[in-house]
């Protein structure tokens, strides 16, 4: 059975598809509350590129 990751966040998202090279399965608007979103396949690939995009955030935090 496959597993999903909702991302709500436009810079996470565009991170793992532009950089990572992720894609996404699709982009939506939830109905429950009109937000933006991206739909992952959950992988280890996925997994890793949002440890990296951590890692990245938090450098940058202390530059």
């Amino acid at each position: 059975m496959k597993s999903f990751f909702f991302c709500y966040n436009g810079s996470v998202a565009s991170y793992l598809k532009h950089i990572k090279g992720i894609p996404f399965i699709t982009q939506a608007i939830s109905p429950k509350d009109g937000q933006h979103f991206w739909l992952f396949e959950q992988t280890e690939e996925l997994s890793q590129g949002l440890r990296d995009y951590k890692a990245m955030r938090e450098q940058q935090k202390q530059a």
